[in-house]
């Protein structure tokens, strides 16, 4: 574990777009498989597949740009009304409070200097990370491309390096590793969609600025289990908070989010994703501290799948199904029986009262 550790954190640059392209090309495969079923030569299958992707890509990207260009746009005129609202605080620290220290005062006056700056450095990043995505992109398409185009080939090299008889149980667990990770995939873009369409409704009525782009936004980053829609809505709060004169506009929008959240982790997301792929939140957020501190973001976003398919490699064998219930939902479930599951308990201790 520790040398697998070492090597996720200094490999981190070549492992990403691999394991990445590789949940893609799980996520693609299908739409690959249909046109080969069709009777189109594989390599122009893989093109055509690719391009289908490069058109949705291609059009997201000129709908977020556009929305990321109105939001910079305004964010470069905010410095004036946050000075304006720090001057508030001050004066209202000062009369309610009677502070007039000279370090609440620098406090303060660092505050804004700080804030000032802050739309030249969030856009000078913002153009720096478009840059770094754009590139990573072009390595991730060239892997997808392999691995579609050579699917049969990696299979096959797998399935050589196997004995006769454990050939049978290794399709059998890649078939069900492609299920879970399309499942987990096309689950997840539908659960974005339907939230980020809810958040949108809800922006939109209480009359919040760039709804679509925040609402979007929020939705996106639920693919990082119980704390990606906290993230996704202290943005557009904060916003709010900084261009309205009333706190009421920015309870709203707190109001809008927290609410969708509810319905996202209680309704939408069991029925869509299903439990199959689910991890009890102990081992989740476990997950997401280590794969922040490992690969960042990345590992926030791709912790949750990947410890899915842990889950079903466990779950394969009875020597490590524990394990796998162990990640799974099922532990923390009071209506689940482990008796069920892994069968009677063998032990001569008596059960105490319940």
């Amino acid at each position: 574990m520790v040398l697998g550790t070492i090597i996720l954190v200094y490999a981190k640059d070549f492992l990403l777009p691999i394991l990445i392209a590789a949940l893609l090309s799980l996520l693609l495969y299908p739409v690959y498989k249909r046109l080969v079923k069709w009777k189109v030569p594989e390599v122009l299958s893989v093109v055509i597949t690719m391009l289908l992707v490069l058109s949705i890509i291609f059009v997201t990207f000129l709908f977020v740009s556009k929305q990321i260009t109105s939001v910079l746009t305004d964010l470069g005129g905010l410095s004036g009304k946050i000075n304006e609202k720090l001057n508030r605080l001050q004066a209202y620290m000062a009369d309610h409070w009677q502070i007039e220290d000279a370090t609440f005062t620098s406090w303060i006056s660092n505050a804004k200097i700080k804030l000032m700056s802050y739309s030249g450095d969030l856009l000078s990043g913002t153009i720096a990370t478009t840059t770094n995505i754009f590139s990573s992109l072009v390595l991730i398409g060239v892997y997808v491309f392999c691995f579609l185009l050579y699917n049969n080939d990696f299979k096959d090299f797998a399935f050589a390096l196997l004995e006769a008889e454990k050939q049978d149980e290794a399709a059998h667990l890649i078939t069900n590793i492609q299920k879970l990770v399309q499942h987990y995939l096309l689950g997840m873009l539908t659960v974005i969609f339907i939230i980020g369409s809810l958040n949108t409704i809800g922006l939109l009525i209480v009359g919040a600025d760039h709804a679509v782009f925040f609402a979007f936004f929020a939705a996106s980053l639920t693919i990082i289990p119980y704390i990606g829609i906290f993230m996704g809505a202290l943005l557009p709060i904060l916003y709010t908070l900084v261009t309205h004169d009333s706190v009421l506009p920015a309870v709203g929008v707190a109001s809008v989010f927290f609410g969708v959240q509810f319905l996202e982790s209680n309704f939408i997301t069991p029925r869509i994703v299903g439990r199959r792929v689910s991890i009890n939140p102990f081992v989740a957020i476990v997950v997401l501290l280590i794969g922040g501190q490992i690969w960042g973001t990345a590992g926030m976003i791709l912790g949750i799948p990947l410890t899915a398919i842990i889950k079903v490699l466990l779950d394969m064998r009875p020597k490590t199904k524990a394990f796998g219930y162990f990640l799974g939902s099922e532990f923390t479930d009071k209506n689940s029986n482990p008796i069920k599951i892994f069968g009677p308990r063998k032990t001569t201790l008596k059960k105490k009262d319940e």
